[in-house]
């Protein structure tokens, strides 16, 4: 028995995939077949008429397949509907008479009857589960189906007038409509990479689309981490950067939007305290030169002397250092989030030095003060004298260039500088209290020397 060579119909049978193409494509496809055949016996020689008709059968098998495998599906409509709702569904616009109409539901290569109706019959039986929801239009062969669900969703076939097989597709989604975006970020912090998510909890999203103050942002700045969950990157993040991010979530039959107000800080929770210990650092400083600088301008009569001298060299020199230390810690800690620099090294090593001769000559002063009068090294007596004044300029010069480089930082971002107008002023009105006190005890033991010599001299 003749059969049709199986190389050929495997050639060829592929384009059985290919419903949808056009029969001009098909036939293109076939003519080429039947040149390569063509060529291939002029190559092997002259067949018998036998074989030639058996091709020429084949050819003709293939062409009426391939056809029909691309005009039976016929049309295919799109219909999108929420959950709950109603959905009518057409028949072909060029039907002008209805003699009959099938609905049925197509489940892959199954299909599931819905009704079927005759002209001049009694309304149709519908079939279950489309029992009481739905409703046939015999007048135009419409169904209405009511409160569908999303199990419904499918595709539904009509074929009007069976003998002139007249049929639509309708593809039907039933989709829960989306909820309402949540929009949340990541820190926001001037020169790192900020995180807007975008999540949706329920219905299933088709796009999110981004805004930036109402204008789109480019497809490419948002990433779906999952169907219903995008995220857009911010990347080194600035001044221009600050604005209102909106997130679009829609599907086939509905959209939600929500916004998130965006601000961007230029300073670090790290970098705000570094701010704040600046600041601490050079009131104390401030306070202590004040204390050392008013001696020095009294005349050699009244200047201080004696005990008030002793506890004032003591609290002045011991303010310097704590201050010192302050700075270095700020100075360490701005390094630490902004990276090593020679701006900072080199005052750090000056505080460092500062920090260890004030605490000795605070120490000295306090515990052993009788040692300072037997010094003999000029050197020495420089260096214990400079000291205090020295590390006041090198507090206030290191800390004033470290607080003007948090300034350039917080100028980064959009957000209000740090307040630190009452920390300065309370540190430093308490930190003056001592000095203060013992300015009074020096007023007052000026005024008993006064009237001491007085009454001598009455």
């Amino acid at each position: 028995m003749l059969v049709c060579q199986l190389s050929e119909l495997l050639g060829t049978g592929w384009v059985l995939l290919a419903a949808e193409n056009k029969r001009k494509g098909i036939s293109a496809l076939l003519s080429k077949d039947r040149g390569a055949r063509r060529t291939r016996r002029v190559a092997h020689g002259a067949k018998p008429k036998s074989l030639l008709w058996l091709e020429l059968y084949c050819d003709s098998w293939l062409l009426v397949s391939l056809q029909w495998a691309a005009g039976a599906g016929g049309p295919l409509e799109r219909k999108a509907a929420a959950v709950g709702s109603s959905v009518l569904l057409p028949v072909p616009d060029n039907v002008t008479h209805i003699h009959s109409v099938q609905w049925e539901y197509l489940n892959g290569t199954e299909s599931r009857s819905i009704l079927q109706h005759y002209g001049g019959s009694h309304s149709p039986a519908i079939h279950a589960p489309y029992v009481g929801r739905a409703i046939f239009h015999p007048s135009n062969g419409s169904l209405l189906l009511e409160d569908v669900q999303e199990t419904d969703s499918g595709i539904y076939k009509v074929t009007i007038n069976l003998g002139e097989r007249e049929s639509l597709k309708i593809q039907l989604e039933v989709l829960k409509p989306v909820s309402h975006p949540q929009l949340r970020s990541s820190a926001l912090v001037a020169q790192s990479t900020v995180e807007v998510l975008c999540d949706v909890a329920e219905g299933r999203v088709d796009t999110i689309t981004w805004k930036k103050d109402g204008q789109p942002l480019p497809p490419d700045r948002g990433f779906y981490l999952s169907s219903s969950i995008s995220v857009l990157y911010l990347r080194k993040v600035k001044k221009s950067d600050c604005g209102s991010y909106s997130c679009n979530a829609s599907n086939g039959i509905s959209w939600q939007e929500a916004s998130l107000n965006v601000t961007i800080a230029g300073l670090s929770p790290a970098l705000q305290d570094v701010l704040r210990i600046a600041v601490v650092a050079v009131a104390f400083a401030a306070t202590s030169g004040w204390g050392l600088i008013f001696p020095v301008c009294q005349s050699e009569k009244q200047r201080i002397r004696g005990e008030l001298w002793r506890w004032l060299s003591v609290y002045t020199s011991g303010l310097v250092c704590i201050s010192s230390v302050l700075a270095s810690t700020a100075g360490i800690l701005w390094m630490r989030e902004e990276g090593p620099s020679i701006a900072f090294i080199l005052p750090e090593i000056l505080l460092a030095y500062v920090v260890v001769v004030t605490f000795l000559v605070s120490a000295t002063v306090t515990f052993q003060p009788e040692k300072l009068i037997h010094l003999k090294s000029k050197t020495v007596q420089r260096t214990m004298g400079y000291a205090a004044p020295g590390g006041v300029v090198s507090v206030v010069m290191t800390t004033s260039f470290l607080i003007k480089n948090i300034y350039h930082r917080h100028e980064q971002g959009c957000t209000e500088f740090v307040d630190v107008t009452t920390l300065a002023v309370s540190t430093a009105a308490v930190s003056a209290l001592p000095i203060l006190a013992i300015f009074l005890r020096y007023l007052l033991s000026c005024r008993s020397h006064n009237s001491g010599m007085a009454e001598r001299g009455t």
